[in-house]
């Protein structure tokens, strides 16, 4: 693995990691060389308080560091079992729960799931055994609840949340071609 191939947030990482791993080797060697008598002439006190501040230092570094990234490791493992209850089953159960956090009422829940299957507000006013004036008084209750300006906006949201880690990638090829697609889930080696 090269430095070109690593994150920037990796690269911080190891830089923290190998400033603790020399920072515990000086405290160590300070501690034990004292204990077992290894060395034969004692440090001046400035350069050993250089070695245990610097030695203090890195543990602290360490702990704040491996503190963040345990937060950041939590924070995606939490976004990706979201995203894989929702792809294996659970969007209903997502589709209803933004519904509650937006206010929707029920007829408003069913008019919106109408308007991500496509129908159009005589179709749901058909369906529904309403007016089309009724859904389309209903349809502009949902956005501004949803505080989204139109159906597009609201499908391209709640759809999102399923697509939330998976890029598109074009390989290069000929102009006369057609760029063939490949798919990769970010994340997910």
């Amino acid at each position: 693995m090269s430095l070109k191939n690593v994150r920037p947030s990796l690269l911080f990482i190891y830089v923290a990691l190998i400033f603790q791993s020399v920072s515990a080797l000086f405290f160590l060697g300070e501690l034990w060389g004292e204990v077992l008598g290894l060395r034969s002439r004692p440090l001046p006190w400035n350069i050993q308080e250089i070695i245990q501040i610097s030695a203090s230092v890195g543990l602290i570094t360490g702990v704040i560091v491996t503190s963040v990234f345990l937060r950041r490791s939590q924070q995606r493992i939490s976004a990706l079992d979201q995203q894989i209850a929702n792809v294996s089953g659970n969007y209903r159960a997502y589709l209803e729960s933004q519904f509650i956090n937006w206010g929707l009422s029920d007829s408003e829940r069913e008019i919106a799931i109408f308007a991500m299957k496509g129908f159009s507000n005589s179709e749901i006013a058909d369906l529904r055994g309403t007016s089309a004036s009724t859904v389309k008084s209903q349809m502009t209750a949902i956005y501004r609840k949803s505080n989204f300006m139109n159906r597009q906006q609201i499908i391209s949201f709640l759809v999102e949340e399923l697509l939330a880690g998976v890029t598109v990638e074009e390989k290069k090829t000929n102009a006369a071609e057609l760029p063939p697609i490949s798919w990769t889930v970010s994340g997910v080696n």
